[in-house]
């Protein structure tokens, strides 16, 4: 059987698994939740100590009672807007997930630049998760800029995820280092209010300031998920974006590494018959067990990843880890 036969085949086993039913776990389905999603499209923050605005876009439930909140950062160049996917499926299940845009956003901020250049660029390092920190901040502010979050926003229950660059933004926030250029020691960007962290294809070593000593502060549970076809911006092979879960210290840290998937198929960015919205249903699922462990204190979402029950749903085109 050639590699290419072999590939096929796993990523149908994912299609498979993920798209059918299991009786062990039923609430947790690729479908919406129980709730209604609605939105606030703009709210603009105002950090005047760095002299920037910062659009954010919130999906929440129509229920009554206060959920916990996600904070998700998005990927390089891309905005508030995207990966509406996420937003809008944790939403259905007893979510606020607030979507902020960061300066190197092509579409609300303005940026010109390219992918390697805002990679590069080590401003946007500290301004990144600056941008998370002011966003906690500021959410009793933002009560009263969409008065339809009052009494909504559970403020002691908060967690932090992202995409690529943004699953750097939520790493640093949970405790990552790095060094910029110039300074001796590394930095942290550490939020103590934030209870875990979600890393999709976040980036290893060599680049963004990271080094081998990154992860060693890491505390907080964290979910990392990365696809074996899911090569790094400038060729690394696809294990670079595990050195978190490898490097870090063991205790609520839990790695999965999908056969077949790729960068983008953890944006929610499909087309009909792509295997990516395979990859993405598992990654809705998976990220919604460790919201539900982490942030609700749910018990059998608890026991459900500790004991690898992410894996068997996944199944053996999954690569399921904890530590």
């Amino acid at each position: 059987m050639s590699r290419r036969e072999s590939t096929g085949i796993a990523i149908i086993a994912v299609i498979l698994i993920c798209l059918c039913p299991r009786t062990g776990w039923p609430q947790y389905a690729p479908t919406s939740g129980p709730y209604k999603v609605l939105t606030v499209e703009k709210v603009l923050l105002r950090d005047s100590r760095r002299d920037k605005d910062i659009p954010i876009k919130i999906y929440y439930p129509a229920g009554v009672g206060r959920f916990p909140v996600i904070i998700f950062s998005h990927g390089a160049l891309a905005s508030k807007d995207a990966y509406s996917g996420l937003g809008q499926y944790w939403a259905s299940y007893g979510y606020v997930s607030i979507h902020p845009s960061h300066a190197d956003s092509i579409a609300d901020s303005g940026f010109r630049g390219t992918l390697r250049q805002a990679l590069s660029d080590p401003s946007a390092w500290e301004n990144r998760p600056e941008d998370v920190s002011f966003i906690i901040d500021s959410l009793a502010h933002v009560e009263t800029l969409a008065p339809q979050l009052v009494g909504k926003l559970d403020l002691h229950h908060i967690g932090v995820g992202g995409h690529s660059f943004g699953a750097y933004t939520a790493g640093l926030i949970g405790g990552t280092t790095i060094t910029l250029p110039g300074k001796a020691s590394p930095q942290s960007f550490a939020d103590k209010r934030v209870s875990a962290v979600v890393l999709l294809s976040p980036q290893g070593e060599g680049i963004l300031g990271l080094n081998a000593h990154s992860w060693d502060a890491v505390r907080v549970p964290m979910l990392l998920m990365y696809g074996s076809r899911d090569f790094g911006p400038f060729g690394q092979e696809p294990i670079w974006r595990s050195e978190a879960f490898i490097k870090g210290p063991a205790g609520k840290k839990y790695e999965v590494e999908l056969e077949g998937g790729t960068h983008m198929g953890f944006a929610g960015l499909t087309r009909n018959q792509d295997h990516r919205v395979e990859v993405f249903q598992c990654a809705k699922l998976e990220t919604l067990a460790f919201w539900d462990a982490y942030l609700k204190q749910d018990p059998k979402a608890m026991e459900y990843i500790e004991s690898h029950g992410l894996q068997k749903f996944s199944g053996d085109a999954a690569r399921f880890a904890n530590k």
